[in-house]
């Protein structure tokens, strides 16, 4: 069955058994958008399945990064209730019996008050990169439209930006 479809299907995220987890803006969902999967058989991706209300709600989770042996999964809630701003990095483990474990923030600092999203995990080297909307910008006199530029290029100005950080997934 194909993933495609006339719904919004994004940010897909593949494990080392080809299994397809994705972002799916469907009526079917809990919410707005919910991340799904599709398992690999056959040579053949198999009809999308929506995760349980361990990670999906009736909000916004979005931008799903799953691990390689698909034992933990990363990814963006919008607004949630325990949430420290717009949109925060969250994480869900499976237990023994291969099911979804309630999500649970990543907390500060990696969220902040601004969206955090698009997860990626280096498994390798313990680093997670993710973007952020985070900023520090004060007002400030620019002496020129150079000065304004090098402002704006660095640091966090509230533009998306990709960071990373030590970050050790027990």
């Amino acid at each position: 069955m194909p993933i495609n479809s006339n719904l919004d299907e994004f940010y897909p995220s593949v494990s080392d058994n080809n299994n397809l987890y994705f972002t799916m803006d469907s009526p079917e969902g809990l919410g707005k958008d919910d991340i799904y999967l599709s398992k690999w058989a056959q040579s053949t991706y198999q009809k999308p399945v929506l995760l349980s209300e361990n990670i999906n709600s009736s909000g916004y989770e979005f931008n799903a990064f799953i691990s390689k042996k698909e034992d933990f999964i990363l990814f963006t809630k919008y607004n949630a209730e325990d949430g420290h701003g717009s949109g925060d990095l969250y994480i869900s483990k499976k237990d023994v019996d291969g099911n979804w474990q309630k999500s649970t923030n990543l907390g500060l600092p990696i969220n902040s008050k601004y969206m955090e999203y698009c997860p990626f995990y280096d498994e390798t080297n313990g680093i997670l990169y993710f973007t952020s909307k985070r900023q520090q910008v004060t007002p400030k006199t620019f002496k020129n439209i150079l000065d304004f530029k090098n402002y704006i290029k660095n640091g966090e100005n509230g533009l998306s930006k990709i960071y990373g950080t030590s970050f050790k997934i027990e």
